[in-house]
């Protein structure tokens, strides 16, 4: 019983029940298969570009819309490709289709100050997709998808040199009003990355960075309310000697030595009681 080999004849990225393979965080998606021929039709959605490349080569970009392509893969030439190939077509056809939506992806990362007090921090970018040939010629795709993760991944290095750049010469007391210098360092390394990557930058900041140490955190905040540090020090010791019921958290407040007082049921200390025992025991000896 002879079978019948259906090609390609719509490539796309909306399925026929509707879902679109473009989901979001997804950069990239590469529809690798044989069976993409001439007159194959190619639609490219209204947010998207798209690339054709044949056996390695980039033959066209394709704005939106719709296009007949044409590929070496045509019966005539499959006939004899596999007389010369034993048996297998050697026409790879790959679409490769790119989102122009604009993107959010976030760096997570820990680096130290002049002090080596060590300090997780945040990066949010917003970026776009602009020079699709770049993008497909400086990344490798593992698979058919690249998201916004993989971009994530690749730049993070580059994102914690321009954060500790500043960082490292940064005093713990004036981490916060270098913020600004921070976030221009890294908008600056990135812009200059993402240009090579055929990507659009359009903004950057570092939305988090604190001290990984909590009590060091408490710290950071509470002289940012305008106390001195010897102040915020001995306020922080004091909510932590006070979440373990000690006694001493106000005195450590304050500054103040404490006398740790046992009080008898007659309210007399130990030695309020042993010196009045020493006098009663005198007037006890005298005629």
């Amino acid at each position: 019983m002879a079978t019948s080999v259906v090609f390609r004849t719509v490539v796309r990225t909306l399925l026929e029940n509707g879902q679109d393979v473009m989901a979001p965080g997804v950069m990239v998606w590469r529809d690798h298969n044989v069976d993409i021929r001439t007159r194959s039709r190619l639609i490219v959605e209204s947010n998207q570009k798209a690339i054709v490349r044949i056996q390695g080569q980039i033959t066209q970009v394709f704005e939106p819309g719709f296009y007949d392509l044409s590929t070496p893969n045509t019966p005539v030439a499959n006939f004899f490709s596999r007389l010369g190939y034993g048996g297998n077509v050697p026409w790879t056809v790959e679409a490769i289709f790119f989102s122009l939506s604009r993107f959010e992806a976030r760096t997570n990362g820990v680096s130290q100050t002049s002090e080596l007090i060590p300090l997780i921090y945040q990066v949010a970018y917003y970026f776009q997709i602009t020079d699709p040939v770049k993008l497909i010629q400086a990344v490798q795709l593992n698979g058919a998808f690249y998201t916004v993760n993989d971009l994530s991944v690749y730049v993070s290095p580059i994102i914690d040199q321009a954060v500790s750049q500043v960082l490292n010469a940064v005093s713990i007391k004036d981490l916060y009003s270098n913020l600004q210098k921070i976030s221009e360092s890294v908008s600056a390394s990135l812009r200059s990355i993402l240009n090579e990557l055929g990507i659009n930058l359009i903004i950057s900041r570092v939305i988090r960075i604190e001290p990984e140490d909590e009590t060091m955190r408490r710290i950071v905040q509470l002289t940012g309310m305008g106390i001195d540090m010897n102040t915020a020090i001995r306020a922080r010791l004091s909510e932590i000697m006070a979440l373990k019921s000690d006694p001493a958290a106000t005195n450590m407040f304050l500054g103040t030595p404490y006398f740790n007082m046992y009080i008898l049921p007659m309210g007399q200390s130990p030695q309020v009681q042993a010196v009045q025992q020493s006098t009663d025991n005198k007037q006890k000896k005298q005629p």
